[in-house]
């Protein structure tokens, strides 16, 4: 019998060690051009992380800052709301017309996830038109 078989003998609830990361990531919308009536794309950021020997304790901290990043996305959605009205009144007390300004990006959005290794998530998005 082996160490680990006695272990869990006495132990019959252990569980096993392991790194489990929580991880905050940022969508980040861009513009990509105008073909086919414009479209746009996203990079997906890894903006912080951290390390939990347990699964559990990972989650607990995932609950946790997963109802921080839904506060986050509100305020990032309201701010681009605000901008845009900003550059709508820009246009509106200039006299020309909406279509003068770049196309906007979007509003930025944040999600949590439990992985293995830190940066699972990441992509950048394709800078030219398929």
């Amino acid at each position: 019998m082996s160490i680990s078989d006695a272990f869990h003998q006495v132990c019959n609830e252990a569980k096993v060690a392991g790194n489990f990361y929580v991880s905050l990531y940022s969508s980040q919308p861009y513009y990509g051009g105008p073909e086919e009536g414009g479209w746009w794309g996203s990079d997906t950021v890894l903006e912080a992380y951290q390390r939990f020997d347990s699964e559990e304790a990972a989650e607990a901290a995932r609950e946790q800052v997963e109802a921080l990043a839904a506060k986050m996305n509100r305020e990032a959605k309201q701010r681009f709301g605000e901008q845009c009205l900003r550059e709508m009144e820009w246009c509106d007390n200039r006299g020309v017309d909406y279509d003068y300004l770049p196309e906007p990006d979007g509003e930025e959005s944040y999600f949590v996830t439990i992985e293995a290794s830190p940066g699972e998530q990441s992509r950048q998005g394709c800078r030219h038109y398929e």
